[in-house]
């Protein structure tokens, strides 16, 4: 190398190199200084993945270059990084040391949240970020592409008053369940973060001052919120079973919408229950002996009938219409004893049976009739108390005009007086079975074998009847007709089970019945909604059904499957959910059963047992989630016991304040925690359950007015629960 050569060499690391490094310097820390203000003010943060990670980059490099610079030592870029955390949509920075700031919620939205956070992808458009057009468009069609994957759960909307802030700074996740059992529901309950604010009021616990008051620019902040767990008063419902499982999606029929007309009677006259499902459903059927009459008279009064119209019963005497039913009734036998009770044959009641049309007068083409009967109970089971009946008029043959596919009538919806004494009207609150009143009944006449002649008038054996478990109705009608069309049976499941029509009518048809707080079921109503299903059904066919996958999911086993099946985005691509690119472990700990019936099964989860909170077990939770440690869960979920008698509150007190501390002071800013608080679940759902057995018409035992007060106190202990959100504190001060 020659001198000037070497002379020339120093120059490479000279004044404009030392600018061109300078300038860069200076341009990553405006990056940095950029990035974190967003992750720290902006009422999301960062919400792309790429630019999460572009700020962890440029946070290293800044610390690298200042470790030695005791000018930065109390800086916040030198020590914890922001993270996601769940606030509030209108003021995050809220003093929830004041009982009034606490968000009122319900507990479907902190499913919603958690669903969120763990499969939302992350977003790429993000407005002011200095992106380039070209990157920007780049990341814009990757997420188009992510679009296209498969995806295992649809994510929910978030509570509109969330926001989930830094959402793709995700690291972790844990949800911790404490359940506090055996506490009085009318007294306050120590354990309650509540009755802790209040102890803060009192200045005997500085360390939920701190944890609550997020003035202050602590590294973790709280969002305290009370939560309505679950709606109405028929069961209640545990934390587990709000929180871990998703409701299953809305059953939809893969019917073709543009199929052509069919001809309705045909097709309707398919569904029709065969011979062997009419015993087996308990329906009357005739037996070969003959009843208390001739043929040749049978045929006489059957032919009389057919000509009677709805004005000739109604002034017909009820002993004149009783001895009509007498010379035409049958004998008949029940292919299933084990079904709902109802009047047996008496001298003064009689099945009938439904004659063909060539016995009356004017001949006619086959109908379509849809039944439901309204019941009351009696010291010999249950009668009838009201009958409706609506007919289908849409157009039979297949050629109907817009808007009369499913046009129906009504035919007949009369009162009837029970033969004996009402002993209950089945209206009472909880059973919501009959919505017959004794207002209702005070002036009817009409007895049972006037409904008999004006069915027999009205329904021809070849027409078809439509009903939800028919069987019960014809058996309080004694009425015999073997042209049945069942939608208990038609929509009936593999597994076997029987949908209440009030279900099918809300998934399948999405339409409200038998709405609870009304007067209870309204026969026609039920009628029009059994016709409507059992139409839909002739016309698209098997598909419309309720779909089998139908099922609740459990969080934990999608969260596991999108994990190792990558159903949530490309990892690589720096824009996937939490669940996509999480390699960590997850985590259940609690009590054995609960480990066994809710934490999925698919062996892919560490189970550890955990009866209690006093057990030592129980800073398990904290552990796995402690920031240094390299093998710490993904997601972790537990239930915690607490008893809160007496002589075990204090302790469980120490016990809960030590788990909660260890969650905010040794736990990453980038795993969100949801601690969230229910008393009396088991005490709440063995009342409920005795409560239920009381309500049944056949039961012995006796439910007082102590209990129900008893019950109610249980159940809004048990529904009244509080939450915290533990995350990231929104008021990091900025470098």
């Amino acid at each position: 190398m020659s001198e000037q050569e070497v002379s020339a060499t120093p120059q490479l690391d000279g004044p404009p190199a030392q600018k061109k490094k300078h300038k860069k310097r200076k341009a990553s820390n405006g990056r940095l200084k950029k990035l974190w203000r967003r992750a720290t003010t902006h009422p999301k943060g960062i919400t792309s993945r790429n630019e999460w990670n572009e700020m962890l980059e440029l946070n290293s490099v800044w610390k690298t270059s200042h470790k030695d610079n005791p000018d930065v030592s109390n800086d916040p870029m030198m020590h914890s990084l922001p993270g996601p955390a769940v606030v509030l949509s209108k003021e995050p920075s809220q003093d929830f040391t004041c009982m009034e700031n606490w968000q009122a919620t319900e507990g479907s939205d902190h499913r919603d949240i958690i669903m969120n956070l763990l499969f939302r992808q992350s977003s790429s458009d993000d407005t002011g970020n200095g992106m380039q057009k070209k990157k920007k468009r780049k990341l814009e069609a990757a997420g188009r592409e992510l679009m296209r994957q498969p995806s295992l759960v649809n994510t929910p909307t978030l509570p509109s008053w969330s926001t989930v802030r830094n959402l793709s700074g995700m690291g972790g996740l844990a949800v911790i369940e404490i359940s506090i059992e055996d506490c009085d529901p009318g007294s306050p309950c120590p354990l309650m973060p509540s009755e802790r604010v209040k102890e803060v009021a009192d200045g005997k616990q500085p360390y939920w001052t701190t944890l609550f008051d997020n003035s202050n620019a602590c590294i973790k902040s709280i969002t305290a919120c009370k939560v309505k767990l679950f709606q109405g008063n028929k069961h209640p419902r545990c934390l587990s079973d709000v929180l871990m499982f998703l409701p299953p999606p809305v059953a939809q029929s893969e019917h073709d919408k543009n199929q052509k007309s069919v001809d309705m009677f045909d097709a309707m006259y398919d569904l029709r229950l065969t011979s062997n499902q009419l015993r087996s459903e308990g329906y009357p059927f005739v037996t070969d002996h003959a009843g208390s009459s001739t043929d040749a008279t049978k045929e006489s009064v059957e032919t009389k009938i057919g000509a009677y119209n709805k004005n000739d019963i109604d002034n017909m005497s009820t002993n004149f219409a009783l001895e009509l039913i007498k010379k035409i009734s049958v004998e008949v036998s029940y292919g299933d004893d084990n079904i709902e009770n109802v009047v047996d044959n008496t001298d003064d009641e009689h099945y009938v049976k439904t004659f063909s049309q060539n016995k009356v007068a004017s001949p006619r083409k086959p109908k379509i009739f849809s039944i439901d009967c309204e019941m009351v109970q009696t010291h010999a089971g249950m009668e009838l108390a009201r009958i409706s009946v609506v007919e289908f008029v849409g157009s039979i043959g297949g050629d109907e005009k817009e808007g009369d596919e499913e046009k129906s009538i009504l035919v007949l919806d009369e009162l009837v007086k029970p033969r004996r004494d009402v002993l209950d009207y089945l209206t009472h609150t909880g059973t919501d079975y009959s919505g017959v009143t004794p207002k209702m009944l005070s002036d009817v006449n009409t007895r049972i074998e006037s409904i008999q002649l004006l069915l027999l008038s009205l329904i021809h054996e070849e027409d078809v009847i439509i009903g939800h478990s028919a069987e019960n109705d014809l058996r309080a009608l004694r009425f015999v007709h073997s042209n049945i069309v069942d939608t208990s049976v038609l929509f009936r499941g593999d597994n076997g089970r029987k949908y209440s029509l009030k279900h099918l009518s809300n998934v399948l048809l999405s339409r409200q019945i038998q709405k609870c707080g009304s007067s209870g079921h309204c026969s026609q109503e039920d009628a029009e909604a059994s016709l409507i299903l059992a139409l839909r059904r002739a016309k698209y066919g098997s598909s419309f059904r309720l779909k089998e996958s139908a099922r609740h999911q459990n969080v934990l086993d999608v969260f596991q499957k999108s994990k190792a099946g990558g159903h949530t985005g490309d990892a690589n691509s720096g824009e996937s959910s939490f669940a996509g690119r999480n390699e960590r472990k997850s985590v259940c700990v609690g009590p054995s059963d609960w480990l066994t019936g809710r934490s999925g099964g698919n062996g892919s989860q560490h189970l550890l047992s955990c009866e209690s909170i006093l057990s030592s077990m129980a800073m398990a939770v904290p552990s796995w989630l402690a920031s240094k440690k390299p093998s710490r869960a993904g997601m972790l979920w537990a239930k915690l016991i607490c008893e809160g008698s007496h002589d075990r509150l204090k302790d469980e007190v120490k016990k809960q304040d030590e788990i909660i501390d260890s969650l905010v002071t040794d736990v990453s800013t980038d795993t969100p925690i949801l601690v969230i608080f229910q008393r009396n679940y088991a005490k709440a759902d063995a009342l409920t359950r005795q409560r239920k057995a009381a309500s049944n018409p056949k039961a012995t035992c006796v439910w007082s007015d102590c209990q129900e007060e008893e019950w109610k106190q249980y159940m809004s202990s048990c529904r009244n629960c509080e939450a915290l959100w533990i995350g990231s504190s929104c008021q990091q001060p900025r470098p």
